[in-house]
């Protein structure tokens, strides 16, 4: 830099000081005048009302924001009674969002059989909108104002719980600002309006999270056994959802099990015990019981797109499942190519290739080669950064847009989450190290002592499980080709796990 840089180098240096002293100043005064008046309810209130009011604009006002279909939600739809109204519409689904749908069957559809949470909720809202209009169709927006009733109080409990963290009202306005712009996002609300389990996901996630960090307060029997029922409702909700979400009742009974240390109390012991029993009884039925989310296809490519995408050495690989080396060619192929390289259902294939292994061995094979597992992890990591799905637009086909056109109206997180956060297993390492350095002052395992930090990164502790559960079933059940159909409990857990040390941060470091 010449000399001559300098003097308007040290300009905008001192006016970016000045700027800096005003802002500090201003927010002092801010603070002062609100001294004695902080309340993480009263920010949390008012941050509920902008998500409420966010969620509004996009589902509810023109143009209506959705989430096209993939062709992966009909299983769901034909359980529920609902149907599209003709195949004209069919031939666009999976291009722009469907607003309106039969409740009559057409053609050769018939009533589906899945049963589970989201089902169930899908059923309501067909009886809602008969109630309301009793007529033959169903519109989507029904399910929407059924996620969004269930959304709002969500976000109210997750925000005071994080503003709790704050001491003055700029903290809490920082945090609860913070907390609108991750969990509004529209990559998140656009899924109320679709058939995607994503929408049941994020809810039943939000309230397992803001219940269990809620218990870092200290307040009387009847509240601390209100939340511990939320809590379990919750859990169960997430793990009737999908046969994917199953094993997750083991994380969350665990962590009712650490519960019983909350209160010096036999019968609070009791009632935690019972319900970590009903979380992991829940989780084995429905693992045993339900329908698996990955088809014959997902075992193709566990193998294809995982076993041997993850390998050095393929044909050694192979014959530690007593498969042809010659089967190497497979590495790398999916049948979801434009131009196949084999067809998956062939019977020769099926024969000397598919029935050669199952989940199990494939989930033995990682335990023997924890590196391999590592190394797909960290392409799950990396395909749920981008919380929407790539090809499914958020607009009606009336609205004039271009095909799978996406909202670009409050998206700011996911958008910098899709193009400037770092997409590696790495980054999830490092922010649970900063979990353990925010919160792991004073964590105690005796009953009734240190209950803030203890509960924060016990509940940080059960969002990372999650993560690496959910990581672990895709990438056994199906490598990495169907990704960002069964990440997403990855991404909101992550985004929680930010959110909480962003406000622990907020205030160690006295920023805001």
């Amino acid at each position: 830099m010449g000399t001559g840089d300098r003097p308007g180098t040290a300009r905008r240096l001192n006016a970016a000081a000045g700027f800096a002293r005003k802002i500090g100043a201003l927010k002092r005064r801010i603070n002062q005048r609100m001294e004695g008046k902080y309340s993480p309810s009263l920010i949390a209130m008012a941050a509920a009302a902008c998500a409420c009011v966010l969620m509004v604009v996009m589902l509810f006002t023109p143009h209506y924001l959705g989430v096209a279909d993939d062709g992966s939600v009909s299983g769901i739809m034909e359980s529920a009674g609902i149907y599209y109204i003709g195949d004209e519409i069919e031939d666009d689904y999976t291009q722009y969002f469907v607003r309106t749908y039969s409740i009559v069957p057409v053609g050769y559809r018939e009533q589906g059989s899945m049963r589970n949470s989201q089902v169930y909720l899908a059923k309501a809202a067909v009886w809602l909108d008969n109630l309301l209009t009793q007529d033959k169709y169903f519109d989507i927006r029904f399910l929407g104002l059924l996620y969004g009733i269930l959304y709002v109080p969500g976000i109210y409990l997750l925000i005071r719980q994080a503003c709790i963290f704050g001491k003055t009202f700029s903290e809490g306005t920082a945090i609860g600002v913070v907390g609108v712009v991750m969990f509004a996002d529209v990559a998140y609300v656009t899924y109320f309006n679709s058939f995607y389990p994503e929408a049941l996901w994020f809810i039943g996630l939000l309230y397992v999270a803001g219940a269990a960090v809620s218990f870092q307060e200290k307040r009387g029997w009847w509240r601390d056994l209100g939340l511990l029922a939320l809590y379990t409702v919750s859990g169960l909700v997430l793990i009737t959802s999908r046969n994917q979400c199953a094993l997750l009742g083991i994380i969350l009974a665990l962590y009712c099990i650490k519960l019983f240390l909350c209160r010096k109390n036999w019968r609070w012991g009791v009632l935690c015990v019972l319900a970590g029993i009903l979380l992991s009884g829940v989780s084995v039925l429905c693992f045993v019981g339900m329908e698996s989310d990955f088809g014959s296809m997902g075992k193709f490519h566990a193998m294809t797109r995982g076993v041997l995408f993850s390998s050095d050495n393929p044909a050694e690989t192979l014959e530690e499942f007593d498969i042809a080396s010659s089967y190497e060619l497979l590495t790398d192929v999916s049948a979801y190519d434009f131009l196949p390289f084999v067809n998956a259902q062939d019977d020769v294939l099926k024969k000397d290739f598919l029935n050669r292994y199952t989940t199990l061995d494939i989930s033995m094979y990682y335990v023997r080669h924890p590196v391999k597992f590592i190394r797909m992890a960290d392409v799950a990591i990396k395909s749920c950064f981008g919380i929407r799905r790539e090809y499914c637009g958020n607009y009606e086909q009336r609205a004039g847009m271009a095909p799978m056109a996406k909202s670009i109206f409050w998206s700011m997180w996911s958008t910098f989450k899709n193009t400037s956060m770092p997409k590696t297993i790495g980054f999830l390492a490092v922010l649970t190290g900063g979990v353990i350095l925010l919160f792991g002052r004073g964590y105690s395992l005796r009953p009734g002592e240190h209950r803030g930090n203890t509960v924060v990164l016990d509940t940080m502790l059960v969002l990372l499980f999650i993560c690496l559960e959910q990581a672990g079933v895709t990438i056994i059940n199906s490598g990495d080709a169907e990704m960002i159909r069964h990440c997403f409990l990855i991404s909101a857990g992550m985004d929680l796990m930010i959110y909480f040390a962003f406000a622990g941060l907020a205030h160690r470091i006295e920023i805001f």
